[in-house]
C-alpha cells in the first residue's frame, strides 16, 4: 500500500472511531454524524467488527466452542431484554466464533454473509458486553482506540 492510500485507510478509520464512539460511549446515534459515516466507507464495518473482536477476546480466547459463546450471548439477552430483542444468539454466535482468537480473518472479513443485521448485531453484542462486564467510560474509549488500530494494521 502507498503511502496515500494508508492515510486514505487511516483517515477512514478515524471517521468510523468517532461514529461508534459518539454511538457507544455518548449514546447517539450514527445518523447525527453522516458526514463521518460516508467518509468512513467500509472501515465504519471494520472498525466495528474490530471492536466487536477486542471485547468478545476479553469474555473468550477463541479456544471455546460456539455452545459457549451461545449460552453468553443468550444471557447477555436474558440481562438487556428489550436493548437486545434484535440479537439472533444461535447465528451470532457461529458469527463471533470466526472472528475471535486464532485464525480469525481480518477485521472487516468473514467467510459468512455480513449483510445489516449482523453489522447491527454486532454493535449491540460488543457493546452491551462491555456494559455487562463493566466496563467504564475509558475502558470502552481504549477498545475502541484499540480497534481502529487493529483495523488499520490487518488484524495485527
Amino acid at each position: 500500500m502507498g503511502k496515500s492510500s494508508d492515510e486514505a485507510l487511516f483517515l477512514a478509520a478515524r471517521a468510523a472511531h468517532r461514529v461508534l464512539h459518539h454511538m457507544v460511549v455518548d449514546g447517539g446515534q450514527a445518523r447525527d454524524l453522516e458526514a463521518d459515516v460516508q467518509a468512513a466507507g467500509p472501515a465504519m464495518f471494520g472498525v466495528l467488527n474490530a471492536f466487536l473482536r477486542n471485547v468478545m477476546e476479553y469474555v473468550f480466547n477463541g479456544s471455546e466452542p460456539v455452545e459457549h459463546i451461545h449460552a453468553y450471548l443468550v444471557q447477555l439477552q436474558q440481562a438487556h431484554p428489550s436493548e437486545l430483542k434484535a440479537l439472533q444468539p444461535q447465528p451470532m454466535a457461529v458469527f463471533v466464533k470466526e472472528q475471535i482468537g486464532p485464525g480469525a480473518p481480518p477485521p472487516g472479513q468473514s467467510r459468512f454473509q455480513v449483510n445489516d443485521g449482523v453489522v447491527h448485531q454486532s454493535r449491540l453484542i460488543a457493546e452491551y458486553t462491555a456494559k455487562h462486564e463493566g466496563f467504564s467510560r475509558d475502558q470502552v474509549e481504549l477498545y475502541l482506540q484499540g480497534a481502529t488500530a487493529r483495523y488499520v494494521t490487518g488484524g495485527f
